[in-house]
């Protein structure tokens, strides 16, 4: 290892490859700060066209991004990918639309359990977890101007809220351990560019003729969230660690992140379906 490869800062991101993920990857490649891992399931990383010749398969070919295939319930293949990492952004998960309630436990849970003993073992210096505001709902009692003092419910919506809550409990109690900084970030349904699934199953139930009718009055407000401020959510949780004061303040906690526009939810849809050149929901 060469000089320059010893004093480059190096950091993981969990996932690499999901639709959040791969917008804190470019977030982080263009800050210039930093050399990324790209850490997800698949043995090789497959770039498309335009990843091959955008930021991403430039930063590969020059050695500032590289890829790491490792599974989360797999500690070994963690800790290859976590050494000599400054800071890991674990945001693998298993498809939220999947009630499996073992396939959520074993990658959440137990996953996340590997991820911070794998930091530990590595010496990481801080861990930003992404977490879900699913946490804290029940799937019955609507939320309306939540923060973080909301306590987790008795009983939750499903087995993905369920283990994340689990997930997010550990990860804050491990603040603190061996010099590892942590912080949760709740991001509240993302929408952007490469969004694999808000619109393309808006659009599959528009064209099979589903998409019609509001179900309600068409009240019901929703926190969407773009997905550049997820990634630059992360990256100030990041920096917030970094500091003496800000790890004081911030260590060991969860934060929603918003657009902090709350907009009638089937309203957000409906514009969507609009400039798709579909027809809008109706009230029945």
């Amino acid at each position: 290892m060469d000089a320059a490869e010893a004093s480059a800062r190096w950091c993981v991101v969990t996932g690499g490859r999901g639709f959040a993920a791969r917008h804190l990857v470019l977030m982080l490649l263009r800050s210039g700060e930093w050399r990324v891992r790209v850490a997800d399931l698949a043995q090789v990383i497959s770039l498309d066209r335009d990843e091959e010749q955008g930021i991403l398969g430039a930063a590969i070919r020059e050695g500032q991004a590289v890829y790491a295939s490792a599974d989360l319930r797999d500690k070994a293949q963690l800790a290859k990918a976590f050494e000599g990492a400054e800071v890991v952004f674990h945001m693998a998960a298993p498809d939220s639309s999947i009630n499996n309630f073992h396939l959520h436990y074993s990658v959440n849970v137990e996953g996340t359990k590997n991820v911070i003993d794998a930091c530990i073992y590595c010496k990481v210096k801080r861990l930003i977890y992404t977490s879900s505001p699913s946490v804290v709902f029940d799937g019955v009692h609507g939320i309306f101007n939540a923060d973080e003092s909301m306590p987790y419910p008795d009983k939750f919506n499903d087995s993905y809220s369920e283990t994340k809550a689990d997930a997010e409990k550990l990860v804050m109690r491990a603040n603190g351990r061996y010099g590892l900084l942590t912080c949760c970030i709740r991001p509240s349904s993302i929408f952007g560019p490469g969004d694999k699934l808000l619109v393309p199953s808006l659009v599959a139930a528009a064209r099979a003729g589903k998409s019609k009718y509001i179900i309600g009055d068409g009240n019901n407000y929703y926190d969407f969230t773009y997905v550049e401020n997820v990634a630059y959510g992360h990256v100030c949780a990041d920096k917030t660690l970094s500091s003496e004061d800000g790890a004081n303040r911030a260590a060991g906690k969860a934060y929603f992140v918003t657009n902090v526009e709350p907009i009638k939810f089937w309203e957000f849809m409906s514009l969507i379906l609009d400039g798709l050149g579909y027809q809008r929901y109706s009230l029945q």
